[in-house]
């Protein structure tokens, strides 16, 4: 209590009402013990900060002693990282992990959230020039996510940084494949070398199912059911459930393995190096990547007519203007459509 105003601090520690004595401050019951030491420790903490107030002659209240208490100044970059990416899957910790490796390289090693400030990530911004605009917008959205959670558990102190400070993401004319082009990788797939035929099937697996490349590289036998792909997607958490097509059944019964994951895939950044190769021995002019199989998947589903609602759905998108985007690049398949009006 601080002028006679009263702010609860949870412990975090379950017992039963009736186990506790307001009087006494103590518990009974299981484990009482332990959570009593705990109580005891937690008041002689709060005792201790109250006297430092004192002999430091700061003020007394609520924000100084949290202040003191959670030691919000101080809060790691690593710490917030793990607060935010809590219920994200790993490879979303990787993703921001990276970003903290920027920044301790930048500010230093114990640099903490509250030091990013306005004027941090303005010099932040300088230090990414000559990356592509995109780029430099996807570190900020990462670093802003960050400070936005620090602000949500009340751990960062000042006003968000990111309301004086705006970047544009630019809409980017995206690389996909043209059913002829598919066409041309099943056709010569077998005549690959052996490693890189695996990769290749993997890829034919994400056209023909639209999985990202997380995705189907956690896939499991399990995740099969039905003939249907039922999977909780690691970027968006959203459950999906996708038909299996007769082309990707085919390349699912030559997985013959005791695993428990269907595809033994290097890492996205090799997966992406061997698509370079599926390219080349396809004679395809067109920088393969993971991505690129889930877009041709999308424009190839446009082309067959599915509709755009379906095929949001089967890509697992929370918003049907992402999927949309598709429409723009398929210039001639509009023009198809818009010739009804001419019969």
């Amino acid at each position: 209590m601080i002028d006679r105003k009263t702010k609860r601090y949870p412990l975090e520690i379950f017992i039963y009402p009736k186990d506790f004595c307001r009087k006494t401050k103590k518990v009974k019951g299981a484990d009482k013990d332990r959570i009593n030491r705990i109580i005891l420790r937690e008041i002689n903490r709060i005792n201790d900060i109250y006297l430092e107030l004192r002999e430091l002659g700061e003020p007394i209240n609520f924000e100084t002693f949290e202040n003191k208490y959670f030691d919000k100044a101080r809060v790691s970059l690593s710490e917030i990282i793990k607060l935010h990416c809590e219920k994200l899957p790993y490879s979303r910790f990787l993703r921001y992990s990276t970003l903290e490796n920027k920044l301790k390289a930048l500010f230093g090693d114990n640099v903490t959230i509250n030091e990013i400030n306005l004027t941090k990530i303005q010099e932040f911004d300088r230090s990414l020039k000559g990356l592509a605009n995109n780029t430099i917008w996807d570190n900020h959205k990462d670093l802003k996510a960050l400070i936005n959670t620090a602000i949500r558990l009340d751990l960062y102190k000042h006003e968000n940084p990111y309301k004086n400070f705006k970047t544009k993401y630019v809409q980017t004319m995206r690389t996909f494949l043209t059913a002829d082009e598919l066409a041309l990788i099943e056709e010569k797939v077998d005549t690959f070398p052996d490693v890189v035929k695996k990769i290749a099937n993997v890829f034919l697996f994400q056209c023909y199912t639209g999985l990202r490349y997380s995705d189907v590289a956690a896939l499991k036998w399990e995740n099969i059911r039905n003939n249907f792909i039922i999977i909780q997607t690691e970027k968006t958490n959203e459950i999906i459930n996708i038909p299996i097509v007769n082309k990707a059944q085919v390349i699912l019964e030559k997985q013959k393995n005791s695993n428990d994951k269907i595809f033994s895939i290097p890492s996205n950044q090799k997966y992406n190096h061997y698509l370079k190769l599926v390219a080349l021995y396809a004679g395809i002019d067109k920088n393969l990547t993971s991505h690129v199989a889930r877009h041709a998947f999308a424009t190839i589903s446009i082309e067959l007519g599915i509709p755009i609602e379906i095929i949001s759905k089967l890509l697992g998108h929370k918003d049907l203007s992402t999927t949309k985007i598709y429409t723009k690049i398929l210039n001639p398949v509009l023009s198809e459509y818009m010739k009804k009006w001419d019969k």
